[in-house]
């Protein structure tokens, strides 16, 4: 599988629910909408998961400042991986709502639900980089890319094993502190096949700052998941989470990664 730069135009692509809703009324199922849906059994799958709320049983709404940022992903990679399906998960609610979980059970339906034997990879922003960590177990799952994840020191690291898992983070993120990825990666180190964790400097939850940067990461990830040629920045990613070094600064595509120096 090779993702490029070059971007290739692709087509709005809509698609029913995973499942049908009996009732108007009711609750409906977490679904797939899909930018391009597979082509056949194998196509590899990409799955963008939007962040959300701490707490919310509300109906996620149609453009929420979450849902539309990571849009851009959706048409970033459909364009530059045109061997792969890209569609973007829609949950039943807005929240992760403690204990119950509601994205990350909603992202487990939908991946069972699924159809075709491809690989898949996820790649969630906040709330939805969570739910990919909490999925990863899933047996289609080939890797994880967290951008901005709002992990906390109860997240557990053993769904990641043996996968590959790409997280950044923004350096001036103050709604989800970058500490708290750098934490989850710490206890995941050894768990995956492959981990590397970026800090962005400058930016910001919402991505906004770099936000080619942050795309062309989400794109190399993708590449190196599922066996395509891995980026140099991906190269430098891993070696360095190999000796320990979970910071690595992210910069302009193309220019060389050099490691943050930690205060003494």
């Amino acid at each position: 599988m090779t993702c490029s730069d070059p971007p290739i135009p692709v087509r709005e692509v809509s698609a029913p629910p995973t499942r049908g809703i009996e009732d108007a009324r009711a609750e409906p199922a977490p679904h797939v909408e899909w930018r391009r849906a597979p082509a056949n059994a194998a196509t590899p799958v990409v799955l963008v998961l939007p962040g959300g709320k701490e707490f919310s049983t509300d109906p996620v709404p149609d453009r929420t400042v979450g849902r539309v940022r990571m849009r851009a992903f959706a048409r970033v990679l459909a364009e530059r991986c045109p061997e792969v399906a890209v569609g973007t998960v829609r949950y039943r609610r807005r929240g992760w709502n403690d204990a119950q979980r509601d994205a990350a059970v909603d992202v487990e339906r939908v991946l069972a639900e699924l159809a075709g034997h491809g690989p898949v990879v996820l790649v969630g922003h906040s709330m939805g980089g969570r739910a990919a960590v909490a999925a990863a177990g899933a047996p289609r799952v080939r890797g994880v890319v967290a951008l901005a994840p709002w992990l906390t020191d109860g997240d557990a690291v053993t769904p990641v094993r043996g996968r590959t898992v790409v997280l950044a983070h923004g350096a001036r993120d103050r709604w989800v502190r970058p500490e708290l990825s750098l934490r989850w990666a710490e206890r995941a180190a050894g768990v995956p096949d492959r981990l590397a964790r970026f800090v962005v400097p400058g930016d910001v939850h919402m991505m906004w700052v770099h936000r080619s940067w942050w795309h062309h990461l989400a794109v190399a990830a993708v590449s190196a998941c599922l066996d395509g040629p891995v980026d140099p920045v991906l190269t430098a990613g891993f070696a360095a989470a190999a000796e320990g070094r979970l910071d690595v600064p992210l910069t302009r595509p193309g220019h060389p990664v050099t490691p943050v120096e930690r205060p003494h």
